[in-house]
């Protein structure tokens, strides 16, 4: 008998696709897992993978990219008053969350996926950096925050509580919430508060 063709909007087809290969990077790793693996489990022909992703770098890139998106939108709230470091503490407060997690991505990502694979990830952290730039823009422009530089302070303070979490998720180092969300806070109020 044969199966039967189940028709779905492309949205939810590519977004099976994530879900397939996230469960499959999970079982095997990035490396070891093919196109065929994750086509069978989201149940698909091969070929409909190449109609959504260039290749299997791309779909890394891909999840990586829909984990940042969720960070996005939670930047959004966060943000929603700019102009006071509370803002920019409240903001790196929810990035430590996400992504404690989604600690699973992380691993599998940093953990067995390619050069070309994190170099499109990085791209996409880029992002986030720039949120978080214009944030502090906003904030110094309004007087509320002290001048600095927004680009390079955004880059300090995400790469430095990303590169923080890579240890601890990576399961290098111990990880504790409060502390890293404290020094994260210190870090903002000393350099970004207007002094009193």
């Amino acid at each position: 008998m044969a199966r039967r063709r189940v028709i779905k909007p492309g949205e939810e087809r590519r977004a099976d696709l994530l879900d397939a290969a996230l469960a499959v990077f999970a079982e095997r790793g990035v490396d070891e897992a093919t196109v065929s693996d994750i086509t069978t489990r989201a149940d698909v022909a091969k070929g409909t993978f190449y109609l959504y992703f260039p290749s299997k770098d791309h779909l890394v890139a891909a999840l990586w990219e829909r984990y940042v998106n969720g960070f996005l939108d939670l930047a959004g709230k966060a943000l929603a008053d700019p102009t006071a470091a509370g803002a920019l503490t409240a903001l790196l407060e929810r990035l430590i969350d996400h992504a404690v997690a989604h600690a699973d991505l992380h691993r599998i990502v940093y953990g067995s996926a390619d050069a070309r694979a994190l170099a499109l990830c990085r791209e996409i952290d880029q992002r986030v950096v720039e949120v978080i730039a214009e944030a502090i823009r906003r904030g110094v422009d309004a007087g509320a925050l002290r001048p600095c530089d927004p680009a390079a302070f955004a880059n300090v303070v995400y790469h430095g509580a990303h590169g923080t979490l890579h240890e601890a998720l990576a399961g290098g180092a111990p990880y504790g919430r409060d502390e890293v969300v404290a020094t994260a806070r210190r870090i903002i109020v000393d350099v970004l508060a207007p002094r009193p």
